[in-house]
């Protein structure tokens, strides 16, 4: 039994008429006829009642149209997973991204059109470090990242990097801090002998990294009192008056009350820069690129 022998069946079933069935399929009459008649000696079934050229069903030919409709749509639905899985319409794309980088305007909006323009896309998105993603995007777990390294970080040869977004650091205070309280940009000598509350140092914190070298690059290191990995929970230690932090200024989308923003004043480089980063040596699929391609439309450089 055929794909086609269920065609040809539907059709006469629909038509009730073998002569119209056979013209709407585009053969012959009797090929059509002798293609019923197999189909029913395999099923062991009648099918039709043929009465002097007037054609109805039987009771299992009304019982197996329904059922021959279901495998032939189907079958149809089969057809149009593959070649749309050929184009690239359906499938994954493996988002790699640190944690701060939902909160700028780039991730909600790329998401939301990607998911828009490739709705049989499945985005598995994924949080962790700057280290961690580079390391996936080279075992080719990841098929982009979107990571803030720290200004010193060495990225594989084979990994492009896109800036998508500058983002300057600032300070978040309590809002009782006399540095607060002041309203003017904080100069980065005047943290020096503040308590910090930020993620601890190492490879893959990202800016955290960026962070320590510009209170080193002032002559101080900061004293860490609390460490926190997410940013939200960073934000509301400080609010607690356990300490001050330095982060970009897309996390002021946290509204936490009792944080106090001020500009910060150094003379290192106090910009964070959000990459787009990816494996320049893999074959380009139309999932990566659609993604790739959204990224730049909305990146803030």
């Amino acid at each position: 039994m055929e794909l086609r022998h269920f065609r040809y069946f539907v059709a006469v079933a629909e038509e009730l008429s073998f002569t119209k069935a056979a013209r709407r399929l585009h053969i012959s009459q009797p090929p059509l006829s002798q293609h019923v008649q197999d189909l029913e000696r395999e099923l062991g079934a009648v099918l039709f009642d043929r009465n002097r050229g007037h054609v109805s069903l039987t009771e299992a030919g009304s019982l197996f149209l329904s059922e021959a409709k279901v495998v032939l749509s189907q079958a149809a639905h089969a057809v149009d997973v593959a070649k749309r899985a050929g184009r690239g319409e359906v499938g994954v794309l493996r988002v790699g991204f640190t944690a701060t980088v939902p909160f700028t305007r780039v991730f909600s909006s790329v998401v939301h059109a990607y998911r828009r323009q490739l709705p049989n896309v499945r985005l598995s998105l994924k949080s962790s470090m700057t280290g961690p993603i580079l390391e996936a995007l080279r075992m080719s777990e990841l098929d982009v990242g979107l990571i803030r390294p720290a200004a010193n970080t060495t990225l594989p040869e084979n990994i492009t990097a896109v800036p998508v977004r500058r983002d300057r650091l600032m300070v978040a205070l309590n809002v009782d801090h006399p540095l607060a309280q002041s309203g003017k940009p904080v100069a980065i000598q005047d943290l020096a002998d503040e308590s910090f509350v930020l993620r601890p140092d190492g490879v893959g914190a990202g800016f955290y990294e960026q962070v320590y070298a510009i209170c080193n690059d002032a002559g101080f290191t900061p004293h860490v009192e609390q460490e926190a990995n997410e940013a939200a929970t960073i934000l509301g230690l400080v609010a607690a008056g356990l300490g001050v932090t330095i982060v970009p200024a897309a996390l002021q989308g946290i509204a936490i009350a009792g944080v106090a923003w001020r500009e910060l004043v150094t003379d290192s480089n106090a910009v964070g820069v959000l990459y787009l980063v990816f494996r320049a040596d893999e074959g380009n699929t139309f999932q990566r690129s659609c993604f790739i391609e959204l990224v730049q439309e909305f990146s803030e450089k």
